[in-house]
């Protein structure tokens, strides 16, 4: 069963419930799977192909996105966000032969942009259709492909991560059931629905037969007006809070009615969640952690247990069973580090005209995160970095997120982050990116490192920042860490 037939199967029993909301704007079950039959006739032609998707977030969007998926074919959500560069990049490495795009990115882009695709459909606000142009070319695609999803931020060759329905409607139950979604309820959309994440949010309302209320985080008003239309669940990535507890009175009063408040994308801070405990001590608090590759969300953190085990990313969603790998890929039990491993109904098809990545993701029906990780002894999983986010200081290789954590828990600093640094003799040394609070001294940080941390940890200097080192979707890797340090070091 696809996506889209749930809501076909909303529209004969429940007509008139709401199904998407956009500012003043909303749309009945009955009516949304109307017009996504409507735009799906224009491509019943094809036989399984696949067809970009151009457009804003929005019900245009989702109408689009269900319509590529009713006509049989396969949809791949372009990320509007990234760089023209990037969008390049994407079409290029996906071979892409067809697009269907909303009219305003049409005039965004300009005709000359559309004369690569041999189709070019065209959907305006009131979901009139116009086929500018029509060229149907036979592909072999994997059979059970349905959706492409490319993460944001893409750099170098894109990978795109293939989807099937099994994957889609898979995750999507698993979250229905941990987040205990029903008809009832009403979930914001404010981040991205090109990616896993936002796609996620979607599919678990649009299944459950809720609200999906569509916006962006453009601006701090309707983002709270959104929220106060009666959402019930609220989704963001860790900087998507930071930005609205900024403002703590509307923040209190616009949450005031969210009975849970989820979160991925990224670790939750501690501070992130008694800030929220505080202003809404009703709202529960839901930290979940996924990978594109798994069609969004592999674990979560029971809302019990959020104050004493934030450090973690909990345990499996239900439907997936989570591991720790060594090298050899064997598990290996409590307190040792080692990969994450995944399997489930959830987890990726392959990477699109990439067996060879395909093959080093999946192994043996595993997948491989590249997250290093512990279990602890009740099984939660502790994430410890990414494993290629290991440094390598002579003969030892180093886990910079374990540096940080330690000098932050016996330092006055509000964040740490290590930067490896070319080193003549050792290949690689560390400098350290610190964000300082008012009783930060760097002569005791120093001492700190001096005495507990072996001589080739030493770092070699000391920089102050005043922000978190975010990506353009608002997490922190290693990658955005080195690029912040660069930033940093050529404005000195």
């Amino acid at each position: 069963m696809r996506i889209d037939a749930y809501i076909a199967e909303h529209a004969r029993n429940t007509p008139h419930q709401t199904a998407l909301e956009e500012e003043k704007k909303s749309i009945s079950y009955s009516c949304l799977d109307e017009d996504i039959s409507t735009i799906a006739s224009f491509l019943t032609d094809f036989e399984h192909c696949g067809f970009a998707i151009l457009a804003e977030s929005g019900i245009q969007y989702i109408k689009m996105l269900m319509a590529v998926y009713r006509s049989g074919n396969i949809a791949i959500p372009l990320p509007i966000e990234l760089p023209g560069l990037s969008l390049e990049r994407i079409l290029d490495a996906s071979r892409i032969n067809n697009i269907i795009a909303t009219k305003k990115q049409y005039l965004r882009f300009g005709a000359e942009f559309f004369e690569r695709f041999g189709t070019v459909i065209v959907v305006s606000d009131d979901t009139a259709v116009e086929l500018l142009s029509k060229r149907v070319v036979c592909e072999r695609n994997n059979p059970e492909l349905r959706l492409v999803l490319y993460t944001s931020g893409t750099t170098g060759t894109p990978k795109g991560v293939m989807l099937s329905d099994k994957n889609l409607v898979a995750n999507a139950r698993s979250i229905i059931e941990v987040l205990n979604i029903s008809s009832k309820d009403k979930g914001a959309l404010v981040i991205s629905p090109h990616h896993a994440f936002g796609n996620s949010i979607i599919n678990s309302h649009l299944m459950a037969g809720g609200v999906v209320h569509t916006g962006t985080m453009n601006f701090i008003d309707p983002v709270f007006n959104l929220i106060e239309s009666g959402v019930s669940i609220f989704y963001g990535v860790p900087s998507t809070y930071r930005i609205l507890l900024r403002f703590p009175e509307r923040f209190k009063k616009a949450f005031a009615n969210v009975r849970i408040a989820a979160s991925a994308g990224g670790a939750m801070e501690r501070v992130i969640v008694w800030s929220i405990r505080e202003l809404s001590p009703g709202t529960q608090i839901l930290p979940m952690y996924g990978q594109t590759e798994a069609t969004a969300r592999l674990a979560y953190l029971p809302t019990e247990d959020v104050d004493e085990f934030i450090d973690t990313i909990g345990k499996a969603i239900p439907g997936v069973t989570l591991d720790i790998f060594d090298p050899e890929n064997r598990s290996v039990g409590p307190g040792i580090t080692g990969e994450l491993v995944a399997r489930g109904d959830n987890i990726l098809l392959g990477y699109l005209n990439d067996e060879a990545a395909t093959e080093k993701k999946i192994i043996d029906g595993w997948m491989h995160t590249g997250d290093l990780a512990q279990k602890l002894p009740n099984e939660y999983i502790k994430l410890l970095g990414r494993k290629d986010d290991l440094i390598k200081i002579g003969d030892n290789r180093v886990n910079p997120r374990e540096i940080e954590k330690e000098i932050e828990l016996n330092n006055e600093v509000s964040g740490v982050f290590v930067v490896p640094v070319f080193h003549e003799l050792m290949g690689n040394a560390i400098s350290l990116m610190i964000i300082p609070n008012q009783e930060t001294d760097v002569d005791k940080i120093l001492a700190f490192c001096r005495k507990n941390l072996p001589g080739y940890l030493y770092p070699r200097e000391i920089l102050f920042i005043d922000h978190l080192p975010l990506s353009e979707n608002g997490k922190i890797s290693n990658r955005s860490i080195i690029e912040e340090y660069q930033h940093v070091k050529a404005s000195m």
